[in-house]
């Protein structure tokens, strides 16, 4: 669950909650649109497009309905998860995409050990040790995914896979910069195989892009948010609290 932070002209005294599945949605109905030049295209496009759509399902379970955190006494934000939970969540959008192909289950594998390594690079032994299991199973099974992708054709070489892993990354990253706040300072994104992108917000909803990377001349997306009252302050104050549903808009144009 993200844990949005009001705009000026968005909700006051209320956590704003986007689902991780609709922020994964999000990510690609951007990557939908993605590949003008001189920005690289997706490739492959379609297992590349379910990945980015389909990286976070295992979130499906926690966030419906959204948890509660008593000690904090706020909604859970996914980056305020513990460990253990976190991995659980992983292994299920990870299993998930394993019955989709193997390169879907290597990129969405490749993802999550990269942010599990993330977490953990300048933690304590403690939490090293914690995270070992989980990246020892998906690098192993990220070498048999891989050559089982790399043999249906010639065509599908490591390097394709790396692109498409850095793709998926950084269109989970857009998604991101979109939903956790409104906000105020361009940011520069570098494409993988292509130039750096300038997000520029522009006020309000609308944000400019520079160089211009997708294949439609300006581009609306959306998600889907819920409205609690921040007054809650308990589990049970949670349960009867009312939420409304806010439609969060974008406007990108160059």
């Amino acid at each position: 669950m993200i844990r949005r932070e009001p705009a000026p002209d968005e909700p006051a005294d209320s956590w704003i909650l986007i689902p991780q599945i609709a922020h994964a949605v999000l990510a690609a109905d951007l990557a939908q649109h993605w590949g003008q030049p001189p920005v690289a295209e997706l490739e492959p496009r379609d297992p590349l497009l379910w990945a980015v759509a389909h990286h976070d399902d295992g979130w499906e379970h926690w966030d419906a309905p959204p948890r509660f955190d008593a000690a904090l006494g706020r909604p859970r934000s996914f980056t305020e998860m513990a460990l253990g939970e976190s991995f659980a969540i992983w292994s299920a959008s990870i299993d998930r995409a394993e019955r989709r192909g193997p390169l879907e289950a290597w990129l969405i594998a490749g993802h999550f050990c990269a942010l599990a390594e993330r977490a953990t690079a300048f933690s304590d032994a403690t939490r090293r040790k914690q995270a070992r299991p989980f990246l020892d199973r998906y690098h192993a099974l990220q070498e048999r995914w891989l050559a089982g992708w790399m043999a249906q054709s010639p065509q599908n070489q490591l390097e394709t896979a790396r692109r498409a892993l850095a793709q998926l990354q950084m269109f989970d990253a857009l998604s991101l910069w979109l939903c956790c706040s409104r906000a105020t300072e361009n940011e520069q994104v570098m494409t993988p195989g292509g130039p750096a992108v300038t997000l520029q917000p522009a006020g309000g909803q609308l944000v400019r892009l520079e160089p211009w990377p997708l294949r439609v001349s300006k581009l609306t997306l959306s998600v889907e948010a819920q409205v609690i009252p921040n007054s809650v302050r308990d589990a049970e104050q949670w349960a009867a609290a009312p939420a409304e549903s806010l439609q969060l808009r974008w406007e990108l144009a160059p």
